[in-house]
Parts: structure tokens; sequence; C-alpha cells
């Protein structure tokens, strides 16, 4: 029976799965430790165009509920300058730029995963193996159509990892997997990992 090839993308034609994966791992740390709140929004917005240009569909409206909701509740614990009081509740500076840190931070690690992981990546090693078949299956969560009910909680679950598990499934070998990383794909590697990287430094508040 035949099987549907997966669409060939523009990051699969200009790099090696390896080269994908060693990107996205550089580009955490400078995500990371970025101290300014409105360019690391920026990076999550980098990082969804990112994932969707690597083929992937990015269902927006989960994200902005998890980023609220996280933000929601961490208004719960004020610090900081009080900006204004809605009833019982406190809203100060420093609590509302906790939670968009935090929410923002959790949906542009979930990005960069969606980025630079493909089905076809192969680490060295048993545990490389194993660890990229961790990230294959997150990738599939993530991206899968059907998705966790709090009201089915346990049914949808069962859903979610049957969809995933076939017996005997084999990741099959596409033309992205035999091609190396090209001229093209050093240049984005290069430039992203820069810019990137530069503007930790250039945010960061100096040390005198």
């Amino acid at each position: 029976m035949p099987t549907l090839q997966p669409r060939e993308t523009f990051l699969g034609r200009h790099f090696a799965p390896h080269h994908l994966f060693l990107t996205g791992a550089l580009l955490i740390p400078a995500f990371l430790f970025q101290p300014n709140l409105v360019v690391r929004v920026a990076q999550v917005l980098l990082f969804a165009f990112l994932a969707t240009v690597n083929g992937k569909r990015i269902k927006w409206m989960y994200f902005v509920i998890m980023v609220s909701s996280i933000t929601i509740f961490n208004l719960f614990t004020p610090f900081g300058e009080i900006l204004f009081t809605v009833g019982p509740l406190t809203v100060t500076l420093g609590a509302l730029r906790s939670g968009l840190e935090k929410g923002f931070t959790i949906v542009g690690l979930v990005f960069v995963s969606l980025a630079s992981i493909r089905p076809d990546l192969r680490l060295p090693g048993r545990l490389g193996g194993m660890i990229g078949r961790v990230f294959y299956y997150f990738e599939r969560v993530i991206e899968g159509k059907k998705h966790i009910r709090p009201r089915r909680l346990i049914e949808s679950l069962d859903e979610v990892l049957f969809d995933l598990y076939q017996p005997g499934e084999r990741r099959s070998t596409t033309r992205e997997a035999l091609r190396p990383t090209s001229s093209v794909g050093y240049v984005v590697m290069g430039v992203l990992l820069s810019v990137n990287w530069i503007l930790v430094f250039v945010t960061s508040p100096l040390p005198f």
C-alpha cells in the first residue's frame, strides 16, 4: 500500500537533521539568558516562524491560553510597584513581568523544539537514539490532531498515545535525510546564532 511522503520544507532542503538539532540546542541558552522581555517575545515569534518553515502547524490559541494562565496565576504572588487593583487582587509590575517571562519562556522552548526536531533525526549511540525518539514523540504530541481534554483526561491520553504508537512503525527515509547541510543552511545557522547571542550581550546590564 503506498504511503504519503512528508512534504519537503525549506529547512529540510538546506539542513541536515543533526545540524538543525544543533542549531536549536545552541539557540536555547541564548533565549534563556535574554533579560529583555520585548526581545524575548520577538525571539518567540522568530522560533514560531522557524517552526512554520519547518512544516509544523501551530495552534496559536493554545499557546495564548498557556501564557495568559501562567501570567494570571503569577499575579497572586505580588511584588514590586503596584499598577492597579481589581477587587482583592493587587496587580504589581514585578509579578506581571515575571509571569509573562515564565509563559513566553515555556512557549519559546516548545517552538524551538518544533523548529529543530525532525522525524529523521538520528543521534549517535543507544542513548542518542532514545533521546531522538523522545523528541520525536514530543513533537507528535504537540502538533497532533487529538488533544487532551480535562473532562476525559485518561481516555484522551490513551487516544494520543495509541495514535502515536503503531506496531512495526518505521520512519521512512526521505530525500531530506539524505542531504547534507547546504551553503544556505550554514548561512542561516550563522545568522540565527550570531543575532541571538549578540542580543544577549547587548541587552544584558554591564557588570560595572
